[in-house]
Parts: structure tokens; C-alpha cells; sequence
């Protein structure tokens, strides 16, 4: 979440820069932390949703609030985005409950303008990139919609296809230097083709990152944290479908988010595995 989202015309601000970003602009010189001010405007953005992964708004481009501008008080105008806090904190709270659905995710306005731009490539296309000295099998990973069009120095085109080696490493890499190998299934969900998985795994993986999960908050708290034996009894009673683990902060451990597919029949797949591979009869 950023405050941008949350903060409205008229609201009273106060600045709170970053020493690094003091350091590589003068933006803040003359604005010292406590300095006051108020939201005057915002800048117009332009967003490009990706088919993958999907997280709450489904593929295409779209218009939000861009960044915040702040009239401060001997009437200058400056940029305030990640600089600055909102003076009413009760408020701040308020809007931020209105703008979370019941699953705690944060539903920022967005006005559809339409579908993605064509591009000849897909994201996990299999492809062969003939870079000036050699050639590589590669997979697309990801598009840089926003420098489709843009042009290096040089004058000659953006890389704007990001790579990945069999290895793992990433490269960016230009259209002309790309030729289709095989389609992947992101190009084939989207284009209703039979899809390919090497496995339950891999299958169940495409399904949570194209936005066919959900999570499950925990009922015993109505929060969406999970002990490992609490996730595994909801799965044995089909509350819960699977987990999957990430990182914790500052040595907060691991969290468990647990997962329901909207495909029925696959969701019970994955919860028999799961339950199979940690030994849990259901």
C-alpha cells in the first residue's frame, strides 16, 4: 500500500525524506522534514497488468493516480510521493479499512482502457535469442510494456522482452532477435489451447500465478495467518485446498498462506498431495 492511494485533495501533509533521496536530488532542499503542506494534485498514470501473475485486476491497460503534488504554504508546488505522511492518522486508517475487500488485499482504482498491446511473444514462450556472438535456447519471463515503442541511444530498438537463460540468468533482449520455439501454456490459457504441465506441481503453480486461487484467512482468527497444523487440518476438512510458504520479516519466521483453487477438481488434487507428502492421512 502507498499513501498515495489513499490520500484526497485538501489533505493536510507533512514531509519525511529519506536521507538517501536527499542525498541524489535537490527536490527537498529547501524542504526540511515537518515542513507542511497540502495535496493539490496528482499525475496521471498509465498501468500495464500483466498476464502473469495475475494478483486482483485481470490483463490490460489501465488508469490510476499517479504521483501526489503538495502546495506548501509560501506557495511552491512539489512533488510528495514517498516523502511525505498524512497529518490525520485516524482518517489514514479509516480510508485504508474502506479500501480492503474481506481477504485484507488493498483495491486500488483503476479504469480500464483496454487489452494489451500485440506483442509476438508471450510470457514462458520457449524461444531461441541470436545474441551478436552466439545463440540460447531461452524463455520469455516478462514484458516491459512500457518501452515497446522506445528507442536506446543509438537510435536502435528497446530490449523490452525480458529473458531467461536455461541457467536462470536474466537478460533483456530486442524482438528482432527472437524466433518462436514453442508456445507456452500463458499464450495457450489465454487463447483457450490445451495446456502442458510436467507434473501436479508445475500445474498448480500456473493456477495460482493466472489468479485461479484464493486466500483463506484463518477462522480460529479471521486473519490470514496459519500455524503448519492448522493448515493441514483445513485441508483435511476441505476448507483449504494447499499452502505455500513465504520469508517473515525481521525474524518473524516463515508465513503460511493457505490456498483454495476455484477449480474444484484440481484444488482436491493438490490437497490430496499435500496431505500425501506430509504424511497427514485425510
Amino acid at each position: 500500500m502507498t499513501l498515495t492511494e489513499l490520500l484526497q485533495i485538501g489533505d493536510e501533509v507533512v514531509f519525511k525524506v529519506d536521507p538517501q533521496r536527499r542525498a541524489w536530488t535537490d527536490t527537498y532542499k529547501d524542504v526540511p522534514d515537518g515542513t507542511r503542506g497540502v495535496v493539490c494534485g496528482f499525475y496521471d498514470a498509465v498501468i500495464y497488468e500483466p498476464r502473469v501473475p495475475v494478483f486482483v485486476h485481470k490483463p490490460g491497460v489501465y488508469y490510476r493516480r499517479g504521483a501526489v503534488s503538495v502546495l506548501l504554504r509560501d506557495g511552491r508546488i512539489v512533488p510528495g510521493d514517498g516523502s511525505i505522511e498524512m497529518v490525520d492518522k485516524d482518517q489514514e486508517k479509516c480510508r485504508d479499512a474502506a479500501m480492503r475487500g474481506t481477504d485484507g488485499v488493498l483495491r486500488t482504482e483503476q479504469v480500464r482502457l483496454g487489452d494489451l498491446p500485440e506483442t509476438k511473444f508471450w510470457e514462458q514462450d520457449q524461444v531461441l535469442v541470436r545474441f551478436p556472438s552466439d545463440e540460447h535456447k531461452m524463455v520469455i519471463g516478462g514484458i516491459d510494456y512500457c518501452h515497446m515503442h522506445k528507442r536506446r541511444d543509438d537510435g536502435s530498438p528497446w530490449p523490452f522482452y525480458r529473458s531467461r537463460f536455461m541457467n536462470g540468468d536474466q537478460s533483456s533482449v530486442e524482438e528482432s532477435r527472437i524466433e518462436l520455439m514453442e508456445r507456452g501454456n500463458v499464450w495457450r490459457y489465454y487463447n483457450n489451447q490445451p495446456l502442458s504441465f510436467d507434473g501436479l506441481k508445475e500445474e498448480a503453480d500456473f493456477f495460482q500465478l493466472v489468479g485461479q486461487t484464493e486466500e483463506v484467512p484463518n477462522p480460529k482468527n479471521n486473519l490470514y495467518i496459519w500455524t503448519k497444523e492448522e493448515v493441514l487440518e483445513a485441508i483435511k476438512s476441505g476448507t483449504v485446498h494447499g499452502f505455500s510458504v513465504s520469508g517473515g520479516f525481521f525474524g518473524s519466521g516463515p508465513r503460511i498462506n493457505a490456498q483454495r483453487f476455484k477449480d474444484e477438481a484440481l484444488g482436491k488434487r493438490v490437497a490430496q498431495m499435500t496431505l500425501k507428502c506430509f504424511g497427514a492421512a485425510a
